[in-house]
């Protein structure tokens, strides 16, 4: 591992802005929210993070790529499995009990893998995603006994579920996905915790007639007949309940090539709303708040699948309710939660060959000589592999940083259609390749950073030679906690970056940490587990990461 701790402030691209224009943006602006990863655990500091040592670890004996955390309550883990929930003792690791569902064997089913996001522990009962069919199920927390399950799609149509339900004050919102693999428009569900009823539905791309997003797709608009779709809501959300605003981030249209006659309008691009986007929702009625589009008529594949964070800041000596929203293509915006007003936009990569930035009136600057004229045609891409991704950063109220997973690379990108041959559930031949060329990298690949949301500057920052996409926490202690591709956990200063402690894993870990106490005591703990290893930085010599089986570890503070 070559990674190194280093500090540097960066010029901020920071402009205070108003609103998106209502005709611009069909009815409103900005960007998306989720709750700060802020473990309240003040037993674990400083000065003993040094004695905190494993005390159990458990196989879950399937392989697939792990990031959700587990959740805890009343003496036990809850862990969302490639099938269901296993419950196990906090002290021994024991199975307490285990709901699970028979593995599908083929198509979708067969690139399975544990939904993203955290276990929702709640009255009593665990409510989570199941991995084996686009259900969601709430399990009695102490039996294992289902109470309720739910549908939320047809699994006949190719849906999933890829990340465990977001919980918003009496309702939990999921979004069935799958657009990539089959004729899916994306939509959010918002059920009641309490039997699992629907609440309200939300079109996250216009299947309705009367829908007013319907007329930004063009020449043909959304149907899972003709397999136009896409903007599904691959990950978790966030939850405001000062505003009661639910916010998520949403994917790129399907097809995914533009040159194909599905999407391709001569006389210009479409926006296709509301895909490459985040869309904020009142929770009571799935009303829509406002929505922010990243990259209009996207065909890069730059799902805005981030998670977003709600913080409360002091901007220009006025205190503001944000959301902070990690684009893949490299910002940090800061944006009014109620609202959706944009504050503040701060470019974190060296530069975009795509999204170059923001219009004054706060419409994406795309560069429209990245879009492909023929599909023959391959086009790099920067950042290609998307500077945040999966994994859910945090955010520290009392040094107002945020910490955010991220990578910096390029990459080539094409695509040869088959319009002729095309049925239901099939896709364009995608052709994509990683950074190889030497100027598709740069001095590290992956780091996580700590940033000043409201100046853009880097307050310190531990790049890797490996993609780092795992989940951070931060403590009221000033303590920042994440797993890495090289499979070491790593315990920071929240406010200098200096490594205080690190754990060596078996296997490559993408897995949010849990920190918990038990009896006072402090607990940690970490999944690690993926099917396949990631590349290196090709001028640092290492090898791929470790991949490996699943596998919970838990630590204590001895």
């Amino acid at each position: 591992m070559t990674a190194a701790c280093r500090r540097f402030r960066r010029g901020a691209f920071v402009a205070h802005l108003a609103a998106v224009a209502a005709a611009w943006a069909l009815g409103q602006a900005p960007l998306s929210s989720p709750p700060a990863r802020l473990s309240e655990t003040t037993t674990l500091q400083r000065d003993n993070v040094a004695e905190l040592q494993l005390a159990w670890a458990r196989s879950l004996a399937f392989e697939g790529r792990v990031t959700g955390p587990p959740a805890f309550a009343d003496g036990a883990l809850f862990v969302s499995t490639d099938s269901g929930i296993v419950s196990l003792d906090v002290t021994t690791g024991e199975t307490v009990w285990s709901y699970a569902e028979e593995r599908v064997t083929g198509g979708l089913g067969a690139v399975r893998r544990a939904p993203r996001g955290t276990p929702i522990v709640l009255q009593g009962r665990v409510i989570a995603s199941l991995p084996t069919r686009p259900a969601v199920a709430a399990i009695d927390a102490a039996t294992g006994e289902p109470i309720w399950i739910r549908e939320v799609a047809s699994a006949d149509a190719g849906a999933i579920l890829s990340s465990n339900p977001t919980l918003a004050g009496d309702i939990v919102v999921v979004g069935p996905t799958g657009a990539d693999l089959s004729p899916i428009a994306g939509r959010l569900v918002a059920l009641d915790v309490r039997d699992g009823s629907i609440v309200w539905e939300f079109d996250l791309v216009p299947v309705r007639e009367d829908d007013p997003a319907r007329t930004t797709w063009g020449p043909m608009a959304p149907s899972p007949s003709f397999g136009i779709g896409g903007g599904t809501a691959w990950n978790v959300g966030a939850y405001d309940a000062t505003h009661d605003i639910v916010l998520f981030g949403t994917g790129q249209p399907v097809p995914t090539d533009r040159l194909d006659p599905r999407r391709y309008e001569e006389e210009g691009v479409t926006r296709d709303l509301y895909t490459a986007s985040f869309v904020a929702l009142h929770a009571k009625d799935g009303a829509l708040a406002w929505f922010h589009q990243v990259v209009p008529g996207d065909e890069w594949e730059y799902d805005q699948h981030t998670v977003p964070i709600v913080a409360d800041l002091s901007i220009e000596d006025a205190a503001r309710r944000v959301a902070l929203l990690a684009t893949t293509t490299g910002f940090l915006l800061v944006v009014d939660v109620a609202t959706g007003e944009r504050l503040a936009d701060h470019l974190m990569v060296p530069f975009g060959t795509v999204h170059l930035g923001y219009a004054s009136d706060g419409a994406p600057i795309i560069d429209e000589a990245a879009r492909r004229t023929s599909s023959d045609e391959t086009i790099r891409v920067c950042p290609g592999a998307r500077w945040a991704s999966v994994a859910p950063g945090a955010f520290s109220p009392a040094l107002g940083l945020v910490y955010r997973p991220n990578e910096w690379s390029c990459v080539r990108r094409g695509a040869t259609s088959a319009p002729d041959e095309w049925v239901p559930g099939s896709r364009a031949l995608w052709l994509q390749s990683d950074a190889r060329s030497e100027e598709d990298f740069f001095d590290r690949w992956g780091a996580l950073t700590a940033i000043d949301p409201v100046t853009g500057e880097v307050a310190w920052e531990f790049t890797t030679p490996y993609r780092h996409d795992a989940g951070v926490v931060v403590t009221a202690s000033d303590l920042v906690i994440s797993a890495f591709a090289d499979r070491a956990v790593r315990i920071f200063d929240a406010a200098t970056g200096d490594v205080l402690w690190t754990y060596v894993l078996p296997t490559h870990s993408d897995a949010t940490p849990l920190l918990f106490d038990v009896a006072g005591v402090p607990h940690l703990a970490v999944l690690a587990g993926r099917d396949v290893g990631v590349p290196a930085l090709p001028a640092s010599g290492l090898p791929p990461s470790v991949a490996g089986t699943a596998s919970l570890f838990v630590f204590r503070l001895e």
